[in-house]
């Protein structure tokens, strides 16, 4: 059932999404006041002043008169929006493919639901949602909303990116990118930055690091001259670990300090623990490994997410104190996950079959130390150059020497 807050709440939706300020809207045909009520549910528009509205917004006068079920889309909007932002993906996808599963109604509130689903599926390592994305796309494409028809694409990039289709993930970001600067009304420096940091992953995926930094440090100078500071913890992480990947440890110190003061400031607890994690990394790279230890054993131990790469750190340092044993069991439950996508990340975490590989020789253990560095070498054969396949490549070749 149509009602003055479901019209109100949609003229207003359009509004903000394009762009327009209430007096851009209103123009010469109604006063500002006047729409304010109608966005607020407290005033009827005619259908004159509806065509009008719905001329300027670039929609069907229909759109605002549409039936009871696209109504009662905007509290499950609302609903999933929360679930959402509270990471809870699984929930979504339950509550939202029983919808998928027949014909939406052409509505930005069921493209915003193909939104959650979608991202959903990629976060849970699910998998699929292009059929979904590509109808939210259309819903937005028909009200003439190409901004959000770019950011839909973005989340086609995190596909791209988990099927390891790097180099599609950044055609199509450089795509998205000209896209929205051809049709933007305004600036969303969020998206700005996303696009930034999306093309800097793209490229170190791809063995580009110099590109990649410049990508990083772009996103950064828009979070400075804006103000907004959005994912600049995680962006100088980034700047961080490129400088680790091609052996640069004062500049990755550099970086993990800034990380550190960021996240701190925004009191993010998944940001801190990404800080620690960098810390051991780099306390690793320099050789410090007792601190990689002490470092680890503060680690929350019911974090499973990066239990690998911890795992992993204590295994190389044990390796190096001569602690074979302790390594070994570390060493053997450092695994690349199926939701670790990025080949550098693989990589680090493939370094653990090398160790092993070499402990297992030191123990006259040959066959088994052939096989580990055997499925390290060819599980890197196609990712770019760095230390990790340095390491994994030259402890095949030495091994399979002998």
């Amino acid at each position: 059932m149509t009602t003055k807050q479901t019209i109100g709440e949609k003229v207003k939706q359009l509004r903000k999404a394009k762009g327009l300020t209430q007096t851009d809207l209103a123009g010469d045909h109604m006063t500002k006041s006047m729409l304010s009520q109608i966005e607020n549910g407290r005033a009827l528009p005619s259908m004159n002043s509806l065509q009008v509205l719905a001329g300027r917004l670039g929609v069907d006068p229909g759109y605002f008169l549409e039936g009871e079920e696209e109504a009662e889309l905007a509290p499950l909007v609302r609903e999933m929006e929360a679930e959402f932002k509270a990471k809870n993906y699984r929930e979504v996808i339950q509550r939202l493919q029983p919808l998928t599963e027949r014909t939406l109604p052409m509505t930005i509130d069921a493209a915003r639901l193909l939104e959650f689903y979608v991202s959903s599926l990629f976060y849970t390592g699910a998998g699929g949602g292009e059929a979904e994305l590509e109808r939210a796309a259309l819903i937005y494409e028909r009200f003439g909303l190409f901004v959000e028809r770019a950011k839909v694409q973005y989340i086609s990039y995190a596909l791209n990116f988990a099927q390891n289709r790097y180099a599609d993930g950044l055609e199509l970001i450089r795509r998205v990118r000209k896209e929205y600067e051809d049709n933007k009304v305004g600036n969303d420096f969020i998206f700005e930055i996303d696009l930034h940091y999306a093309e800097s992953i793209s490229l170190s995926a791809l063995g580009d690091y110099a590109g990649s930094r410049e990508a990083a440090l772009a996103a950064l100078q828009v979070s400075r001259e804006e103000g907004i500071y959005y994912m600049t913890d995680h962006l100088y992480r980034v700047l961080g670990i490129l400088a680790l990947t091609e052996g640069e440890t004062l500049a990755a110190e550099q970086a993990m300090k800034k990380a550190r003061a960021f996240a701190e400031f925004t009191e993010s607890e998944d940001s801190l623990k990404l800080v620690v994690i960098g810390e051991i990394r780099l306390a690793v790279a320099k050789g410090e490994y007792s601190k990689v230890l002490a470092l680890a054993e503060r680690y929350p131990q019911e974090d499973e997410h990066y239990a690998s790469s911890v795992q992993l750190m204590s295994g190389i340092a044990r390796y190096h104190l001569g602690q074979d044993d302790e390594a070994l069991i570390s060493l053997s439950k450092a695994e690349p996950g199926d939701q670790v996508y990025h080949p550098l990340d693989r990589a680090n975490l493939l370094t653990a079959y090398a160790y092993r590989a070499q402990i297992c020789m030191r123990r006259g253990m040959k066959e088994e130390a052939l096989r580990l560095s055997q499925f390290a070498y060819d599980q890197v054969k196609e990712y770019p150059p760095s230390i990790y396949t340095e390491m994994i490549n030259k402890t095949y070749h030495e091994l399979h020497s002998y």
